[in-house]
């Protein structure tokens, strides 16, 4: 099986560049026409997945040899052309939504064409389905699936015809295709294919902080092998060394952060922001104020305390124009936050808001942003995490919640090497960054 090499580096240490310093490097001169230039041809197939389009306008432009973009002006379908293009062994960039509708023939042809994989970020490797517990024990009492190791489901009933009965078609293709999981009888689970990633020669997934990653429990699930690396630039070249936590410079990035408090002993600075939202007078647990869980018991005054906060914030504390700010909370409660600084719509259009999703990777678009506020407490969904700890997987949740958090405050200016100020007012997420700075997680 395939040993899968994770370069984890913190944004900006030079994972695409090496990333394309490595496809370049394999890359040789087929022929040289007068007029039209160089052509040049790899000596390896790759596939490189990425979250956006822009990236992938960069691969192409910044790669020697010729990469193929899917196209829907192939019969209709991405898909079907990216298809195509595999049986043909040309080399191919794609998104991850692309990536995650790869079919078993399909993982088949990229086994036998030998290609080497490159994913940007990593991948959307597990997601929640619809189903409820009565769904499963409906199943089950008619013997129409089985429980077989590490919770897969398998689809036994032969009898089932789709065309008259078509509530579980969807359950059946998944368990069909190996990608159904079950999880205590109470929920299920599409998990992508493992060939996904097993069928390729090479693997190579540009991260930071995987050990948090619900990726890296996949893994783990699969008993798929990995190894950690590092990039070092030396010499006007990208390496790879081991991985090596104080290769980050936490450090210097913790000057960058001006984190607000409510109290700053170098300024004397006194405020409430972080503690006027929530009756913080009583003997409470605090570490889970801004959860889902907070959210959903309708805490409205504190609700209308943090948007008042976050217009002070921006307002008063650090006064910013609203297109160089950022922000995030949970989407479904980010109109709550609307106001005159933090601009919200529902089709994030950056144009007219200044909102941007929790889990926003791999984007330079918000570079020029000087302020972020990150309104959210961020732990693993309760079911997912379950998922992984009955099968004897250890969960890493505050790993998981920091790697959220420094990923989100890399989308601003602070990845120029910048001052960026940040209004963080859930006390956990802003100790766990403080930990993260000093190596401590």
């Amino acid at each position: 099986m395939v040993k899968v090499k994770v370069i984890d580096a913190i944004c900006g240490a030079g994972k695409t560049s090496y990333a394309i310093q490595m496809m370049n490097e394999n890359t040789k001169i087929k022929s040289i026409t007068i007029g039209t230039g160089v052509t040049y041809v790899s000596k390896k197939k790759y596939i490189y997945v990425t979250p956006f389009l822009n990236e992938v306008t960069r691969v192409i432009n910044d790669t020697k040899a010729i990469f193929s973009e899917p196209s829907v002006k192939f019969k209709g379908s991405k898909l079907a052309h990216l298809k195509l293009l595999i049986e043909n062994g040309e080399s191919i960039v794609m998104t991850h939504v692309l990536f995650s509708m790869l079919d078993e023939e399909t993982l088949d042809d990229i086994r036998i064409e030998g290609y080497t994989l490159i994913m940007d970020e990593v991948a959307n490797v597990l997601e929640q389905l619809k189903t409820t517990s009565k769904d499963i024990n409906y199943l089950l009492r008619l013997n129409s699936i089985s429980i077989e190791a590490k919770g897969q489901v398998r689809w036994i009933d032969d009898d089932y015809n789709k065309n008259l009965n078509n509530s579980f078609d969807y359950l059946r293709d998944l368990a069909d295709t190996d990608n159904l999981y079950i999880y205590n009888d109470q929920a299920m689970f599409w998990t992508m294919n493992v060939k996904a990633f097993t069928s390729f020669q090479e693997v190579y997934i540009l991260t930071y902080l995987f050990d948090g990653q619900i990726q890296k429990y996949y893994y783990d699930l699969h008993e798929v092998q990995y190894d950690k690396f590092s990039v070092k630039y030396e010499n006007n070249k990208y390496h790879l060394i081991n991985y090596d936590s104080k290769a980050d410079k936490r450090e210097e990035v913790g000057k960058l952060l001006n984190i607000y408090e409510d109290y700053r002993q170098d300024t004397g600075r006194k405020s409430i922001l972080n503690s006027n939202y929530d009756d913080f007078r009583f003997n409470v647990n605090t570490d889970f104020y801004l959860s889902s869980t907070w959210f959903s018991k309708n805490k409205e005054d504190s609700i209308k305390q943090l948007n008042k906060n976050l217009y002070s914030y921006f307002r008063t504390q650090v006064p910013t124009k609203n297109e160089n700010i950022f922000w995030t909370t949970k989407k479904q409660y980010a109109s709550k936050f609307k106001n005159a600084k933090t601009k919200f719509n529902k089709k994030d259009d950056r144009t007219k808001d200044n909102f941007i999703s929790l889990n926003i990777r791999a984007t330079n678009d918000y570079a020029n942003c000087t302020v972020a506020a990150y309104v959210y407490n961020r732990f693993m969904n309760p079911l997912e995490k379950g998922f992984f700890e009955i099968r004897g997987i250890v969960v890493n949740e505050d790993l998981l919640a920091v790697s959220d958090l420094v990923q989100f405050l890399f989308r601003g200016c602070v990845r120029n090497g910048e001052v960026m100020n940040c209004y963080i007012p859930s006390s956990r997420m802003r100790n766990l960054l403080y930990d993260w700075m000093e190596y401590k997680i």
